[in-house]
């Protein structure tokens, strides 16, 4: 799509990007709890007691808004995980536009230690067959995440979106979120 209210800086064919990956409104933690687990002495579980299951729900969607790919060698879009602040590199312009960073929580046994992994590259794909990469995503967690005493953990997450070429359009994908007890 090309954007016709914009005025381009550079002399060049600016392309209108919204890049937004859609998560699963809710997804459940890969099952890791089959096999027995080692006591956790932090946790106030009785050795006779069943873990309860780690889920994930995501409850905001990332989306990294819209943009303008000011040449062929591209640039990058990060969301801070924390901040949700975007920052732009390489040859790309802001349209403005709301951009989110992509929340999550997790729902399992009270004080028990979690690990959430991310994966480290995702393609996303445009409707008209254009593809870009999110990369390098990550968390607002600290190296050792606990839930709560009512079982919950609320954490964000963001990365970095890469476009190169002559990609346009609107990019959609899934990140596969895992989760297990530690």
């Amino acid at each position: 799509m090309i954007c016709a209210n914009f005025r381009p800086v550079l002399p060049v064919l600016m392309l209108m990007l919204g890049a937004m990956v859609f998560l699963p409104d809710s997804a459940v933690a890969q099952c890791r709890l089959c096999a027995a687990q080692p006591s956790d002495a932090s946790s106030s579980r009785s050795s006779g007691e069943a873990d309860k299951p780690l889920s994930i729900e995501i409850t905001t969607n990332l989306d990294f808004s819209r943009f303008a790919l000011l040449n062929r060698t591209g640039g990058e879009v990060e969301l801070d995980p924390a901040s949700g602040q975007r920052r732009f590199s390489g040859g790309i312009a802001d349209l403005g536009g709301l951009s989110l960073h992509g929340e999550g929580r997790l729902t399992g046994e009270p004080g028990r230690l979690v690990r959430v992994q991310l994966p480290e590259r995702i393609t996303l794909s445009a409707p008209n067959g254009a593809t870009a990469d999110l990369v390098k995503l990550d968390t607002d967690l600290p190296a050792q995440a606990r839930l709560d005493r009512d079982g919950r953990l609320t954490f964000t997450f963001g990365g970095k979106l890469r476009v190169t070429g002559s990609a346009s359009g609107q990019f959609r994908g899934r990140i596969a979120i895992t989760a297990n007890y530690e």
